[in-house]
């Protein structure tokens, strides 16, 4: 099983706590020129590449007007390979959606939406530079329905800052009337170079402490699983069989291509990325070049640490005779020293087939991470 990640680099305007790559406001000749690049990627891509998953983000793939965004779809169809697919993903914000978008996406194949929400009061739209309002955002979850999308994910941000742990569960009890298949619920992260973190650094904005926020994320993983969404991941929560299964291939590490300025790929034991600059990514393609870095080659026990990291992300943790088959070492072969400590700490827990976080140390699992690398 393999991939496929499509980055769309366009949004409406720049939300105040993002550093994904991304140009703001649109223009149509951005867009146009974009549109042609990624048809020629895509067909370089290898000979019977055929994913089992399509994921398109951005950016904001709904922010494309009507016409382009019919284009990229049909490129997509006259380009890959679909006989395989399972799940194919789109992220959409609510401020983007209308009706007719929402048909464009269902009949052009792709059956999963995932939408960022992050909030339903105001006043924190408002200070994340969001373009929607609370309403908006369920009248558009209603559009999904309306046009035949059985599986919606919903994006929450659960530790933000002017905000109390009672307004936190108030938006995951409005997520959960929605009734969605899938929810992804965050801590925010003050990125370098973002408005917010800015505002943060001039002492504007303050961020949560670190108990407020740990109280936070088990008090909202409390909430979901009592709702029935199970929680699958660290920050992901879903209802029987909705788990992303585009997302498990990177949390499995398992391989992937990546398309669009700023996208990633793994691919034949080999990581690269793409240039972070259209303009530059365009003339790359349209000149017969690739748009990527110099590639990366992992040398297999490099591979095999991080996939022992980002398996442990999942809450069924690391299934260790599957492990070394994948990777041929044992997750003690790798960090024989670092496993013995967090086991004794009783940080992660093993029986006879799994090596996972223990539920109670989750919210540390960074700490965790730092220490098997």
């Amino acid at each position: 099983m393999y991939g496929l990640y499509i980055h769309i680099p366009f949004c409406v305007s720049q939300c105040n706590y993002c550093n994904f790559y991304r140009i703001a406001p649109i223009k149509q000749s951005n867009v146009n020129r974009f549109l042609s690049a990624l048809a020629q990627e895509l067909k370089n891509l290898p000979t019977n590449f055929a994913p089992t998953t399509i994921f398109i983000g951005g950016g904001t793939p709904t922010a494309l007007p009507d016409p382009q965004l019919k284009q990229l779809l049909q490129t997509l169809q006259n380009t890959i390979d679909l006989s395989n697919i399972t799940e194919f993903s789109c992220e959409a914000n609510p401020g983007t959606l209308t009706p007719k978008k929402c048909t464009l996406l269902r009949t052009a194949g792709i059956n999963r939406i995932s939408m960022g929400i992050q909030t339903f009061n105001p006043t924190a739209l408002k200070m994340l530079g969001r373009i929607h309002t609370p309403l908006e955002a369920k009248n558009a979850f209603q559009q999904l329905r309306s046009a035949g999308f059985k599986q919606i994910s919903l994006d929450l941000l659960q530790s933000l800052p002017c905000t109390t742990l009672k307004q936190t569960l108030d938006d995951c009890q409005q997520a959960i009337e929605l009734n969605p298949e899938h929810i992804s619920s965050y801590n925010l992260i003050y990125e370098p170079g973002t408005k917010l973190t800015t505002q943060r650094n001039q002492g504007i904005l303050q961020e949560i402490d670190e108990d407020d926020e740990a109280n936070r994320y088990f008090a909202v993983k409390k909430i979901f699983e009592k709702a029935g969404y199970e929680h699958y991941e660290i920050s992901n929560f879903s209802k029987p069989t909705y788990a992303s299964r585009h997302n498990q291939l990177y949390w499995n590490g398992e391989e992937y291509l990546g398309c669009g300025p700023a996208a990633h790929s793994h691919w034949n034991g080999k990581r690269f990325g793409n240039i972070e600059n259209l303009d530059i990514y365009c003339t790359r393609l349209e000149t017969g070049q690739k748009p990527y870095q110099e590639k990366e080659h992992l040398p297999p026990k490099q591979k095999a640490r991080e996939t022992l990291i980002m398996q442990l992300r999942m809450l069924k943790g690391v299934h260790l005779k599957h492990f070394k088959h994948q990777t041929g070492y044992t997750p003690k072969q790798l960090a024989p020293t670092a496993i013995n400590e967090l086991l004794e700490q009783k940080l992660l827990l093993q029986n006879n087939t799994h090596l996972r976080i223990n539920p109670n140390a989750l919210f540390i699992s960074n700490t965790i991470f730092s220490a098997l690398i």
